[in-house]
């Protein structure tokens, strides 16, 4: 029987990289059993390995570096990455029964666009992010102004040129509606994580915590993951800096944008406390990312207002497999907002109100001490709901629709 032939376009592919890299590696090998599969990526080491190991068609391109923080950057270096992406994407598409492609780099989402009026072609497209909705909370526009407007203009004629989507967020899928006016099919699939390669490991054993003698007596909180403008990292340390019970303490795995102003924060609150309540770890080789999800009791997931139907952080999901419940700062209907609601995997905050959540993280600590903390089971709710092979079946299920 002949295999149906599918061309993926990723930006991030690998199993040492991200987590966009890391999603991708595992929907890649799962179409490659079922599929004629062609990828397309930029040339990495990791993309290298990848293709290697698993036996994966895949043509290579070159990969333009930017700095993700600097905006004139990131858009000279997605032009250039879009330009090349689409060159070798045209020359490839002819016999391909299906196009599969994320949201990023987003120039290249447009000049998709673009290319499936001139050639149409099938396409599904993986949502992880909304643009131009997400330049809003990151401060970079208004949604009044000329710049915005004429964007979210072009974008709405962009997300509606896919067959299907698929959205990690019910709040996402909402907006995506309302944004192409219902003229594409989209689907609800949430993110996961892997419960064998994320482990549950007692806190009393983790290096990371014992480095700074917090394995014991005290109650640790964790920010773990990328330090970006969207993250409300400021609100989170505000909050920190009202704190009452001398028992809790901070820990940040991670970098991005906001580290250095992480740093300077964790400076000032140590020396208002007199001791060191908080600590920058910094960025974490990511064979050690269980280790690094494992330090703390209970994990930090939180964003920007504003952010309702723009992303779904995907820390939430590992943090889970490590068994660690999670206080969500964020907007109301979110994704995250919602999972907590139901599955009662931990504590919701609203965002921009630094005192509402120091009260929580104050409860919370009270609570460990008590040694009443084990009623939540983050870990046995996500493999029942967000289990790695759900979501893949669920993908592979829209995929064989799409391509049949």
């Amino acid at each position: 029987m002949i295999k149906k032939k599918i061309l993926v376009l990723a930006e991030y592919i690998g199993e040492d990289s991200n987590s966009t890299s890391y999603y991708w590696s595992k929907i890649v090998n799962k179409l490659n059993c079922n599929f004629d599969v062609l990828l397309i990526t930029p040339d990495t080491p990791s993309s290298r390995a990848f293709s290697e190991k698993h036996q994966v068609a895949t043509r290579f391109v070159k990969r333009y570096k930017y700095n993700k923080n600097n905006l004139v950057s990131r858009f000279w270096g997605q032009v250039k990455q879009a330009i090349i992406f689409s060159s070798v994407f045209r020359n490839e598409l002819k016999n391909m029964d299906l196009v599969f492609s994320g949201t990023n780099p987003v120039l290249t989402l447009f000049m998709m666009a673009v290319l499936k009026r001139i050639q149409p072609f099938e396409w599904l497209v993986l949502v992880h992010d909304v643009f131009p909705n997400n330049l809003i909370p990151a401060g970079v526009t208004t949604s009044n102004s000329l710049f915005y407007r004429a964007l979210e203009s072009l974008s709405k004629r962009v997300y509606s040129a896919p067959d299907r989507l698929i959205c990690i967020g019910r709040d996402m899928k909402v907006l995506l509606d309302s944004k192409t006016n219902d003229s594409v099919v989209s689907v609800y699939i949430p993110n996961w994580a892997s419960t064998d390669i994320t482990k549950n490991e007692p806190k009393i054993e983790n290096k990371i915590l014992t480095q700074y003698g917090w394995e014991r007596n005290c109650v640790v909180f964790q920010f773990f993951g990328n330090m970006g403008r969207l993250q409300g990292i400021s609100n989170l340390l505000k909050s920190i800096s009202l704190t009452k019970n001398e028992n809790a303490r901070f820990l940040f795995i991670g970098c991005g944008s906001e580290s250095s102003y992480v740093e300077r924060m964790m400076q000032e609150i140590n020396d208002k406390y007199e001791y060191e309540r908080v600590q920058y770890y910094g960025r974490l080789e990511l064979e050690k990312n269980s280790q690094g999800l494992n330090a703390c009791d209970v994990a930090f997931v939180t964003l920007s207002s504003g952010m309702y139907g723009l992303g779904v952080p995907s820390k939430a999901y590992f943090s889970m497999a490590a068994d660690k419940p999670i206080i969500y700062v964020g907007d109301v209907g979110t994704e995250l907002e919602i999972l907590i609601r139901e599955h009662r995997i931990g504590w919701y905050c609203e965002p921009d109100n630094p005192q509402m959540l120091a009260s929580i993280i104050d409860k919370i600590t009270d609570i460990y001490e008590q040694g009443i903390s084990n009623k939540l089971n983050p870990r046995a709710v996500l493999k029942e709901n967000f289990s790695e092979k759900m979501a893949l079946d669920n993908i592979l299920h829209q995929v064989k629709d799409l391509a049949d």
